[in-house]
């Protein structure tokens, strides 16, 4: 309970910081549109909050809320509903290709969870969360360390 509970503190602060802090360095969004910069971090608040779902959801045993939640962060909120093919090529075209990798393994542990939820296997419920917190945490103290310095340490 305090590894899921310390992992979500620690996705939650991240993501807040990212939603909060205008960009005090070059970081990976520095070459978006101001556009897809609005999107991503809207999206990146949409994590946040179903983040904090699918924990309340794991230790409370709902494992149709995993299910639904996983499923929604997998299917990307907003960036799959509100980008043009004009601002898929930016964005790929924009950011690191590494950075693309990683958020595309954090979208399949996404599906993984929400698998874990449908089979209501809460013990994979709680590793693949915990994967997916790490996956938050490697992503921004590698692309956006500038706004997260507490991830250098």
């Amino acid at each position: 309970m305090t590894l899921i509970r310390n992992s979500l503190i620690g996705a939650l602060l991240v993501t807040i910081t990212l939603a909060v802090l205008p960009a005090q360095a070059e970081d990976v969004t520095s070459e978006l549109t101001p556009k897809l910069r609005g999107l991503l971090q809207k999206e990146m608040v949409g994590i946040e909050a179903a983040m904090k779902e699918v924990y309340s959801a794991i230790i409370r045993g709902n494992h149709e809320v995993v299910q639904e939640k996983g499923q929604a962060i997998h299917d990307s909120f907003i960036l799959d509903q509100e980008l043009t093919q004009e601002d898929r090529k930016t964005l790929k075209a924009s950011v690191p290709k590494a950075f693309l990798k990683l958020d595309q393994k954090f979208h399949k542990q996404a599906a993984q969870l929400s698998e874990a939820g449908n089979a209501e296997n809460t013990r994979k419920q709680k590793k693949v969360f915990d994967r997916m917190t790490n996956s938050c945490v490697s992503c921004h103290s590698r692309f956006v360390n500038e706004r997260f310095s507490g991830l250098n340490q």
